[in-house]
């Protein structure tokens, strides 16, 4: 790769205060496909921002170079990152993705039936069932992780990557590999990935808002009447307990509290439980996103009932992790949920992101939940067939949609 494409000068490894960076790891991998070269990355701080964002765009923040170094360094369970980049034979960036490796416990998603033989079998073999997966994704929001260069044939640069991504799972002794989150209307350009050995597997559904209104008030004319005045009502409610959200820009300082708000959301989730966020995951969203980060703060007075992160980007608001204090939950998720609607709609994006689950108050704000799906390969039978479990794991049941304004838009 021509030296320009990677990361130089004085302030390359520089960051903003309170930002922890990842070592480099040494030198890249290289790969020849064809006419191709796919170089494998350790470390998002070897890339140029600029050339690295050429491909993302300014619509997917979530694919965005300062997002996955904030992550990187955020230390998030085991995981390790890669980033393959295919370049042509002129050393043109032609395509890129995010990949990494996290310990998950599969055991998680058996049957019940099968829970208690998992059980005696990690007495003898603790390390049953905790497989090592390479995913290619956005790492820890929905999202798939590539982005191609326009113009360009893609069959042979995903080929390329799908090659990369395979030789991260084989050097790391990974025996699955999931490539995630793909909308109906995204599987057609992915479908090469079925030749290669991938089968498709439908997960959760994404609970998503298509903005189509001027203004907040135009949003709330736009409910059918029950809808509305349930949604008034606890509002309310909340109101009358001191309790109003606010927006920070800048909110670092308030990652330990955030942190253990998540903590206790993560001890009541009865789905598949991963990834645990630490301080430094809010740290660094703050100091890497600036302008495009955002916490809305649920407050009764001075104490801080709960919060929601969101980025943004230019199409879309993307809510990322929610946490609350313990205790009952009274409204604090509707009035978190309506301050994102709000601000979506003031910021005239185009879509919504509301993430998995809580699925029932999502769609009681309009969201509507739509398909997500992934590929996902593995030597072994018993990792294909877990695969295609995990969404009834994580949601066993999914509640009706609700039709929630007066006609369809």
């Amino acid at each position: 790769m021509p030296q320009s494409l990677r990361a130089g000068g004085a302030t390359a490894g520089l960051a903003p205060s309170g930002f922890a960076l990842t070592e480099s790891a040494g030198s890249a991998a290289v790969v020849a496909v064809g006419e191709l070269r796919v170089e494998i990355f350790r470390s998002i701080v070897e890339l140029d921002a600029g050339h690295w964002d050429e491909l993302v765009g300014t619509r997917v923040v979530i694919r965005s170079h300062a997002y996955l170094r904030a992550i990187e360094a955020a230390g998030v369970n085991d995981c390790r990152y890669f980033y393959p980049v295919v370049t042509d034979a002129a050393g043109r960036m032609l395509g890129h993705c995010c990949v990494y490796t996290i310990t998950t416990d599969l055991a998680q998603i058996l049957p019940a039936a099968l829970a208690p033989i998992a059980r005696l079998i990690r007495k003898r073999w603790p390390g049953f069932l905790q497989v090592k997966i390479t995913e290619c994704a956005s790492p820890h929001v929905i999202g798939h992780g590539f982005s191609l260069r326009e113009g360009v044939p893609r069959g042979p640069v995903l080929k390329a990557l799908e090659s990369a991504i395979a030789r991260i799972a084989r050097e790391e002794g990974s025996p699955l590999v999931v490539i995630r989150d793909f909308r109906t209307d995204e599987l057609a350009g992915f479908s090469s990935l079925a030749a290669r050995g991938y089968q498709r597997v439908s997960s959760l559904p994404q609970a998503r808002i298509r903005v189509r209104w001027r203004s907040y008030e135009e949003y709330l004319a736009a409910m059918r009447s029950r809808y509305r005045k349930d949604l008034r009502r606890r509002l309310r409610r909340a109101a009358a307990q001191g309790q109003d959200v606010r927006v920070a820009t800048a909110f670092g300082d308030l990652a330990p509290r955030c942190v253990a708000q998540v903590h206790l959301a993560y001890e009541r989730s009865r789905g598949i439980k991963r990834e645990v966020l630490g301080s430094a995951y809010y740290r660094n969203l703050d100091a890497a996103l600036g302008e495009h980060s955002l916490l809305l703060l649920a407050e009764r007075g001075e104490r801080l009932m709960g919060h929601g992160m969101v980025l943004v980007d230019d199409a879309h608001m993307v809510a990322t992790s929610f946490g609350r204090e313990a205790g009952p939950a009274g409204d604090i998720w509707f009035q978190l949920l309506d301050a994102a609607v709000r601000m979506g709609i003031e910021r005239q994006s185009e879509y919504i992101n509301l993430g998995l689950g809580s699925y029932e108050a999502k769609s009681l704000m309009g969201a509507e939940l739509e398909p997500l799906y992934c590929w996902c390969r593995s030597r072994f039978a018993l990792l294909n067939w877990l695969m295609k479990l995990v969404p009834r794991a994580m949601e066993p049941t999914l509640p009706r949609v609700h039709r929630v304004f007066r006609s369809p838009e």
